[in-house]
């Protein structure tokens, strides 16, 4: 029996992706911050399809020596102060990132892919991106 395409994970991930982009759109940054925004999200997607096995492999790798435990805990010690100084931004991205994490589970367990995968994600995530755009944008058409 087949089962049907996932439909809940992929509307969070719309979802967080949406409010990541209405949040870029009020802080009126950059056109920069917008192709980094737009990076990580390609990067995020990658990581999360792609290259799961290659980042896996290379993170668990770095825990065989006691050189790789001292760097495991400095970064993670900086990830916490990062999380903790910007909380804000900080939330966007572990949202971002948990609604991924939830659609590459119900790809993965309905043995989709993974350069399917990877095109589902990306396509969800810049379909919310492009949305902010439009929600922004819409006021000044009307």
């Amino acid at each position: 029996m087949r089962h049907a395409f996932p439909w809940l994970s992929p509307l969070l991930l719309l979802l967080a992706n949406l409010a990541f982009g209405l949040f870029l759109h009020r802080s009126e940054i950059s056109e920069v911050v917008w192709i980094g925004a737009i990076a990580y999200i390609i990067f995020e997607c990658s990581v999360l399809s792609i290259i799961w096995q290659p980042f896996r492999d290379f993170v668990l790798g770095g825990f065989k020596s006691d050189m790789g435990y001292t760097i495991a805990a400095f970064l993670s010690a900086s990830f916490a102060v990062v999380l903790v100084v910007w909380a804000n931004i900080s939330s966007y991205f572990l949202v971002m990132l948990a609604a991924g994490l939830l659609l590459r589970m119900d790809l993965f367990t309905r043995r989709i892919g993974k350069r399917v995968t990877f095109a589902v994600l990306v396509t969800t995530s810049a379909a919310g991106i492009a949305l902010s755009w439009l929600l922004v944008s819409l006021p000044t058409w009307l």
